[in-house]
């Protein structure tokens, strides 16, 4: 009996709280402007786009490579790239965000001083799964 009075009385003070808090985002929202939600929305739109790009490419390429009669994964090369070394195969020291223009110019000279990729055994690719599946004789 007196937990439910306790509750009751909890229930008047939520309410209050949540009508202030609607209160305040309606302060909020008056000072934002229709070009600021457009650009918020276009940001959003294109955040999504760059996250869903690497996915929909995979889809497309493998369905030309499937109506081209080609392996969906390597495209009948035989080989895939590695995805720890993105296919050079060795690591490039300071992680994902170590970019530099300079990296670019001087890769052959990188290669030899950065260290090899253990999941390839620096050689940058594997063998197709699925090709080595179905035609074991061609690896």
């Amino acid at each position: 009996m007196f937990s439910n009075l306790w509750f009751a009385g909890d229930e008047g003070g939520r309410a209050e709280r949540e009508k202030e808090r609607e209160r305040e985002v309606k302060r909020e929202m008056e000072n934002i402007t229709a070009s600021e939600v457009a650009g918020f929305c276009v940001g959003t739109l294109l955040l999504c786009a760059t996250i869903a790009a690497p996915k929909i490419d995979a889809f497309f390429s493998a369905s030309q490579r499937s109506s081209l009669g080609m392996c969906k994964k390597c495209g009948d090369l035989k080989r895939i790239a590695c995805s720890n070394c993105k296919g050079a195969g060795f690591v490039k020291a300071g992680g994902l965000f170590s970019f530099s223009l300079v990296d670019d110019q001087y890769q052959s000279t990188k290669a030899r001083s950065s260290p090899k990729c253990t999941k390839c055994n620096g050689r940058g690719y594997f063998g197709c799964p699925e090709c080595s599946v179905s035609n074991p004789s061609s690896t």
